[in-house]
């Protein structure tokens, strides 16, 4: 049996639509949500838009209006698109995307970002082979910003995927460690590969694949990548969230709020990094 699908179809609205909102319904009527960074909402937001950046949104779910229409938004459409999933996870239906973001409420276009594959756990999957699992996919994403960061060409931008790499290293010895204290301190160092065997294909936060990931990154800006990466964390942490409520396996549950946790981690440094290129 299979649990699901990474990727859910959530509601969305035009950037039209959301004027046509604004100008027909009452104030109490809808509630706009802004995902983005701190730093972006002060060069502009729509008036009225609650801030609550896409990092902290699951912490902060008791903020959100649960009487009214929601519309979420963000720069692209990304960061939003996840925050819409994470809502419905917590039960509000009433919840919508601003498709493309404020970049197109603005009347810019916003490019289109690399498709996402279908990321699914068995039901029997083994906590020890969820942390290998999720190794991999830290391991891919090092490896994206390491391919993305010998091309760059600005010093400044280097030192940022430097961190970002930095952050990824540390992401999967922690995991290794969780798989210590899983199987016990004589955990076999040959992890992940003796647990489970490299996927098929090269793949990165949200199972995107690498080299398409790579391939799209070609001439985009530093905020671009950021802002894609940001929603790709914020679905897996939403799967994660699912997965640890739908497990039998009461160890394949703590193994997946441990990796929740991290997620969580991993948003928050994220939109740090995000905010200082603003």
């Amino acid at each position: 049996m299979i649990l699901g699908g990474f990727f859910q179809k959530v509601k969305s609205i035009s950037p039209d639509e959301v004027r046509g909102v604004i100008k027909n319904k009452g104030a109490d009527e809808y509630c706009l949500l802004d995902v983005r960074q701190p730093g972006e909402y002060e060069q502009g937001h729509l008036p009225g838009a609650k801030l609550i950046p896409l990092a902290e949104l699951q912490h902060n779910l008791d903020k959100v209006k649960t009487d009214r229409m929601t519309i979420v938004y963000c720069r692209s459409g990304n960061r939003s698109r996840s925050a819409v999933g994470i809502l419905n996870g917590a039960g509000l239906d009433d919840v919508f995307n601003m498709d493309r973001g404020i970049l197109a409420y603005n009347g810019l276009v916003a490019a289109g970002s690399p498709e996402a594959g279908v990321f699914c756990f068995p039901e029997n999957m083994t906590p020890e082979e969820l942390t290998a699992m999720a190794w991999y996919i830290e391991d891919g994403s090092q490896r994206y910003f390491e391919t993305v960061k010998a091309v760059a060409r600005d010093s400044e931008i280097k030192d940022v995927y430097s961190r970002l790499i930095d952050q990824k290293v540390a992401h999967k010895e922690s995991l290794f460690q969780l798989f210590r204290r899983i199987t016990g301190p004589a955990a076999d160092e040959s992890f992940p590969f003796n647990i489970l065997p490299k996927p098929p294909h090269d793949v990165m936060a949200g199972c995107v694949s690498v080299p398409e990931a790579v391939d799209w990154s070609k001439n985009k800006q530093l905020s671009d990548i950021l802002d894609l990466l940001m929603a790709l964390e914020a679905n897996t942490l939403d799967l994660y969230l699912k997965l640890g409520r739908q497990v039998a396996s009461k160890r394949a549950r703590t193994v997946f709020m441990e990796l929740s946790e991290e997620e969580v981690r991993h948003l928050e440094q994220l939109g740090s990094v995000f905010e200082k290129t603003l």
